[in-house]
């Protein structure tokens, strides 16, 4: 999955795969997230967002479920 660069504070990159709905949030302390069933216009509201991690924090971390894997 390709990741795309963000400016934030403690998010490095996001990536999505379309096709298993999985949105992938690359922090800054080397720990991955998947996030499942999000859809597509779920990544490009975050992508759009003017603030990465307030979306982040208000619609994606408390509403969908995620497992954690090393960087």
């Amino acid at each position: 999955m390709n990741r795309f660069p963000v400016n934030a504070t403690n998010i490095m990159a996001i990536g999505y795969d379309e096709i298993n709905e999985i949105l992938e949030i690359e922090f800054i302390l080397e720990v991955i997230h998947h996030y499942f069933n999000v859809p597509l216009n779920e990544f490009v509201s975050l992508m759009k967002a003017t603030c990465v991690e307030e979306y982040y924090f208000k619609y994606v971390l408390c509403k969908y479920h995620f497992d954690a894997l090393d960087g």
